[in-house]
């Protein structure tokens, strides 16, 4: 009898954390869920954000409050999710230039062991312009004009280690031209400056820059991307252009604090792919030219590693740093 009713407790007690996590995802959320940019408000991130906030606050019940954080090269909003608590109230939307970030700077985290992999929101297409003023309408023009400017071109740099950064050091170093970088906390700034001429050269993501392309407020010279972009057909992408090799697309991850418990990781990825599914947020989010891309949390770990080792790579090859570092 006694020993019966050890095998019972046991095995009870066995069952204890898994029925603990069930019901902690059952429960969860109970309360807003604050998710934290590394970019400004209007930007690219929280464009993708926005376009799918809406519908993961109908599957979970919960508001999607979305905080613009810029800064710091991203280390403004990465320090508030790594010192939120694991509970799955306070998570990050970034981009691919998460994972460069170590290899630029000394950060106070560590980019993959201090986060949580939760999901993909999607890849972005962006569009290499130049002020309206340059005589320049192809990357091979704007290379040469470089080589022969009576004062170095400048570039909108939106944060360190993103495609707005690397693909011009990478034009910088491979064609040996003068590039100067003019740090902005965001594109939306920068893009002003672009507008005004204050700077001279920016890749900006498709749908803040589509407007001013078509005002003639700036020239694109090239597209981002798998394709060209049906509103400006005639610009070809970097690769029909003999540029692939500098080539850089962004892409938007889900993340939260290192230690987030796996139902609500897993509860969080279905809501989001359930959101990539719906016909209304795949139309948001492809009229930002955010291609919608959905992966499991395995998938998106894997990216994760992927990307970490690709940027530092390429990072470390270049001998890239940061502003200032």
């Amino acid at each position: 009898m006694f020993e019966m009713t050890r095998r019972r407790l046991l095995a009870g007690a066995a069952a204890l954390p898994l029925f603990a996590g069930r019901a902690h995802a059952q429960a969860w959320p109970t309360k807003p869920i604050r998710v934290v940019l590394p970019g400004p408000a209007g930007g690219i991130i929280d464009v993708g954000m926005r376009s799918i906030s809406d519908a993961l606050t109908a599957d979970l019940g919960q508001q999607i409050v979305i905080d613009p954080r810029p800064g710091g090269n991203g280390i403004v909003a990465g320090q508030i999710v790594t010192g939120a608590p694991a509970d799955g109230y306070t998570l990050e939307a970034t981009v691919s230039a998460h994972y460069g970030l170590p290899f630029l700077m000394k950060a106070p985290f560590d980019v993959v062991a201090d986060f949580t992999p939760i999901a993909m929101v999607g890849v972005t297409a962006a569009v290499l312009c130049v002020a309206k003023s340059l005589p320049v309408r192809s990357v091979d023009e704007l290379v040469a004009y470089a080589r022969k400017a009576p004062a170095p071109l400048t570039y909108l740099n939106s944060g360190n280690g993103t495609s707005t950064h690397l693909v011009p050091e990478q034009l910088k170093i491979e064609k040996k031209i003068e590039l100067v970088s003019v740090p902005y906390k965001g594109l939306p700034p920068g893009v002003q400056d672009l507008l005004g001429e204050r700077i001279q050269v920016g890749l900006v993501s498709a749908p803040l820059i589509l407007g001013h392309v078509k005002s003639g407020a700036v020239v694109p010279i090239a597209v981002s991307g798998a394709a060209r972009l049906s509103e400006i057909p005639n610009v070809p992408t970097l690769r029909e252009q003999g540029y692939g090799g500098i080539e850089i697309q962004s892409a938007l991850p889900l993340l939260g604090p290192k230690g987030l418990p796996g139902p609500i990781v897993q509860r969080l990825n279905a809501s989001v792919a359930k959101a990539l599914a719906d016909p209304a947020v795949k139309a948001r989010l492809e009229a930002a030219y955010i291609q919608p891309t959905p992966m499991t949390v395995a998938e998106v770990t894997a990216w994760a590693k992927a990307e970490y080792d690709r940027l530092g790579k390429l990072i470390t090859s270049l001998g890239i740093k940061a502003d200032g570092a």
